[in-house]
């Protein structure tokens, strides 16, 4: 009991320091936005790849993280610009096949095709669902805050929902092989206040009807709870609780956004199929 207290406290004193920090970057401009996922991009590719590396893999870090910056910035010059030439992306191909040159200097008593398994699969999960986000940032053509911050209320709504009723009366168990913690009753309750978030991010964001930030919460029910999942799969096959204990009371980085990484494609492909072109 003393436990869950302290870990409710420690939770709580994290996101009392940290939301507003978030939150004043995403709001004050383009470039604080930029910075901000930035650091989340690259600290977060770390501890991935250091969960790897505890799994007998060796991907290669620094040619990793360096590549999914670069992709991540290159998507974001093209959506600030607007009319930039996609020869930007382009130019990620030659640095993408350096990867195996790299690999045969490579002096590692490893499997260096598993290595660059490894390393191209925390691009793949990591920066390009980071990098997608810049749609949302720039989705009537110019920087707005604001479907990045309703699509981070209702993750954080159905996170926060999940918790409190899970930890509260959460009996049955949702994914007892790969997450004993987590319950259906919590899994209810994280859908209910991200339902009312969607509803009630609608009232004071108008970029989007009522009906959109509806299915935005209905998405990120499903594509939230398994993002969770799969990061806790990754973190069970190397016996870790959290990926690091970066943030107290919540573990990692890599904890705190691993709903994001399957919800941010999700949304996106949402929004294109939804929202005529020119709108």
């Amino acid at each position: 009991m003393l436990k869950t207290q302290s870990n409710f406290v420690q939770r709580f004193c994290s996101i009392v320091f940290f939301t507003p920090l978030i939150i004043f970057a995403i709001f004050w401009s383009a470039w604080t936005y930029f910075f901000l996922f930035f650091y989340v991009v690259m600290l977060t590719m770390l501890e991935f790849y250091k969960l790897l590396k505890q799994a007998n893999v060796a991907p290669m870090r620094g040619y990793g993280v360096w590549l999914g910056l670069l992709v991540y910035t290159i998507a974001f010059s093209y959506y600030l610009q607007g009319n930039c030439s996609p020869i930007l992306g382009y130019g990620c191909i030659p640095f993408t096949i350096l990867i195996y040159i790299a690999a045969l200097y490579s002096r590692k008593a490893s499997n260096p095709f598993l290595d660059i398994a490894a390393t191209f699969l925390g691009i793949l999960y990591i920066a390009i669902p980071c990098s997608m986000l810049h749609y949302l940032a720039f989705f009537k053509g110019s920087y707005s805050n604001q479907l990045i911050l309703g699509l981070l209320a209702i993750v954080w709504s159905q996170d926060t929902g999940a918790y409190l009723v899970g930890s509260t009366i959460g009996r049955l168990k949702l994914f007892k092989r790969i997450s004993p913690q987590k319950t259906w009753e919590g899994f209810w309750g994280g859908a209910l206040f991200a339902v009312m978030a969607g509803y009630a991010i609608a009232y004071f964001f108008n970029i989007l009807p009522l009906w959109q930030w509806l299915s935005i919460s209905v998405i990120t029910i499903f594509t939230g709870t398994y993002g969770d999942l799969v990061a806790s799969l990754l973190k069970r096959s190397v016996d870790v609780k959290n990926a690091s204990e970066m943030i107290p009371g919540h573990g990692g980085l890599l904890d705190r956004v691993d709903s994001l990484l399957l919800t941010i494609p999700s949304v996106v492909a949402f929004l294109k199929i939804t929202v005529p072109c020119g709108a």
